[in-house]
């Protein structure tokens, strides 16, 4: 099981970085947080980044992009690194449905089976 990101829905709100924060550290702060948002202002577009333990899913407006750790991308920020220093998604084990998922007001992140 993991995660699957419909990034065009992503609306920024951050809700999914606070939720997933509160349960790796019990804290509502981004900082340990297995996704997160970037953002690229030179294109002009943001979208949800996520941390698996095999790759990093980059959501981007045009689809998804699957990197391995430590790979590089076009048009990455800055802001975009600190994600390889956080701990993958664990899928919250103990809760019917990872507190991501369930925040999210579009439906851009889903449980896939």
């Amino acid at each position: 099981m993991e995660l699957e990101i419909t990034s065009e829905k992503c609306i920024a709100c951050r809700a999914c970085e606070f939720a997933c924060s509160y349960h790796m550290d019990g804290d509502y702060s981004s900082i340990g947080s297995s996704i997160m948002i970037h953002k690229d202002e030179r294109k002009d577009y943001f979208g949800p980044i996520l941390k698996r333990s095999k790759d990093i899913v980059l959501g981007r407006p045009e689809g998804i992009e699957l990197l391995k750790p430590g790979q590089s991308t076009t048009g990455g920020a800055a802001a975009n690194k600190p994600i390889l220093m956080r701990g993958p998604c664990d899928l919250c084990p103990d809760e019917d449905v990872p507190f991501c998922v369930a925040i999210c007001p579009t439906g851009c992140l889903r449980k896939k089976e």
